[in-house]
């Protein structure tokens, strides 16, 4: 049996709800913040921003206990800098 889950997404937000919580992630230019309300962690997190990567959201695909278990490991991620020409 499969969960359901909720997930909305714009441009700068995304909402996941599913029965272990709800996450509100809110991306601007250089960080992404984290509200989470889950069965593991209630509270905030920030991470830099990985356009055009993937980000935690996707990279945990869409699930909010893996992205609370790996948040050590995926908040930060070292990002090849851009090279000035």
């Amino acid at each position: 049996m499969t969960s359901k889950k909720l997930i909305y997404e714009q441009t700068m937000f995304k909402l996941l709800v599913d029965k272990t919580g709800i996450l509100l992630s809110i991306t601007t230019k250089s960080r992404a913040y984290f509200f989470f309300a889950c069965t593991k962690l209630f509270g905030i997190r920030t991470a830099p921003t990985t356009d055009p990567y993937p980000g935690i959201v996707e990279v945990c695909q869409y699930e909010i206990p893996r992205i609370v278990q790996n948040w050590s490991k995926i908040a930060n991620i070292k990002l090849k800098e851009k090279r000035r020409a």
